[in-house]
């Protein structure tokens, strides 16, 4: 191909557009922007990225998402841009922007590949009357208390702990974060499960989709899918199986202690996401990454733990030297006198 496009430009625009660019992923569309104006003109028209993105994540639909992107600088490309790497997280700046007064939640849960679920959440970030949100644990459902979604997965009976491996394989979780103010998007899920395993107090199986997030203390962005039959696992014949529902669809920000933060920490957190750099080095190739990742937060959590029992033991054993010796020295008292 000549470098000026004389070749390609013999297409009419519309066989490019429609036979060829459609063909093409995010990543590969843009390295054919950069080989010619003429198809850079070409690739970076509206539609061709606005189909591309509802491709993708089909939640994105959405009239609330919708008049989101529009007000992004280059619309459904500034998104894409901005959704598809994986974001790294830097600590939130301090300039004089626009305070961030709410975030959108664009979901899509898969099996095997279909599509089993999909919503858009709205999120105020701001305290409220009484100052509840920011002083209080953070955590975004996208099931209400009493809601679950039928789907086509089902528990065989048998060998339960194969299952929950080929559930953790089996699914796969987009979770977009939005802010409309700053016109940012992060896609703030691990695409890929991180881990699987039984709540031991629920029964119900937990799938977990996590983001690692390394600033001025270590955190998990954590997306759990929680699921479970009509009835608790507890009173299933795991050798008879059933079908199995999504109960819980959830968003919560973790320290290395597992517990949550609350709201004022978590936004922060999710803030420095929106604002990181994104990095093609999971997203376009290495899609395990995440699970390397988090299974090295583990390992961190685990000496974490040791560490802290170290420390209460020796904090321990000195206060059982200082009431030893406080009592000898008293008993020593009273027999001088």
């Amino acid at each position: 191909m000549a470098s000026n496009g004389d070749s390609i430009s013999t297409l009419h625009p519309d066989i490019i557009q429609t036979q060829i660019l459609t063909r093409l992923d995010g990543p590969t569309l843009t390295s054919t922007a950069s080989t010619s104006s003429y198809l850079q003109s070409l690739c970076t028209e509206q539609k061709l990225w606005q189909e591309l993105s509802t491709a993708t994540w089909p939640s994105i639909n959405d009239p609330r998402v919708v008049k989101a992107i529009s007000s992004f600088p280059s619309g459904y490309r500034s998104f894409f841009a901005d959704s598809y790497p994986f974001s790294e997280y830097t600590w939130p700046s301090e300039k004089d922007d626009p305070p961030t007064t709410g975030l959108i939640s664009a979901v899509d849960l898969y099996y095997q590949g279909d599509l089993i679920y999909s919503r858009v959440q709205e999120m105020e970030t701001e305290s409220g009357k009484g100052g509840w949100f920011l002083s209080t644990p953070f955590r975004v459902d996208m099931l209400g208390p009493k809601e679950s979604i039928k789907t086509r997965i089902r528990y065989p009976g048998g060998d339960y702990e194969a299952w929950v491996r080929d559930m953790e394989e089996d699914m796969k979780l987009n979770w977009i974060l939005i802010d409309p103010v700053k016109k940012r998007a992060a896609n703030i899920s691990s695409r890929d499960a991180v881990s699987a395993s039984r709540n031991w107090l629920t029964g119900d199986l937990e799938v977990r989709f996590s983001t690692v997030v390394m600033g001025k203390s270590v955190a998990e962005v954590a997306t759990v899918v929680s699921c479970g039959s009509a009835e608790t696992w507890k009173e299933v014949d795991e050798e008879v199986g059933g079908e199995v529902d999504v109960r819980e669809v959830r968003l919560q920000v973790e320290d290395i202690e597992g517990k949550c933060l609350k709201g004022r920490e978590s936004v922060g957190i999710l803030q420095g996401l929106l604002e990181g750099k994104r990095s093609c080095k999971d997203g376009c190739g290495e899609e395990r990454r995440g699970k390397g990742r988090y299974e090295g937060y583990v390992e961190l959590k685990t000496q974490w733990r040791k560490e802290k029992k170290r420390r209460e033991k020796t904090q321990d054993t000195i206060c059982m030297i200082f009431g030893l010796s406080l009592f000898v020295l008293l008993w020593s008292f009273i027999l001088l006198r």
